[in-house]
């Protein structure tokens, strides 16, 4: 149960940390790129793309298969 429960507390400060650099962006008024400009940035390739999608579906793998 310790593995389970420091799992859960490493995604809860990942999402932590998410959610404040997105504050920051924000407050910032664009000195800072928010979540969806880095998104856009790194989608305008294909390769982009491609990672963001081999992401995506390790995030969902591993988040969602217990």
């Amino acid at each position: 149960m310790i593995g389970r429960h420091a799992t859960l507390w490493v995604w809860a400060l990942l999402a932590a940390a998410l959610v404040g650099c997105q504050i920051v962006a924000v407050v910032s008024r664009g000195r800072f790129p928010g979540l969806g400009t880095l998104i856009t940035r790194v989608t305008v390739s294909r390769v982009g793309r491609g990672v963001v999608v081999l992401v995506w579906m390790w995030l969902g793998w591993h988040s969602f298969a217990r």
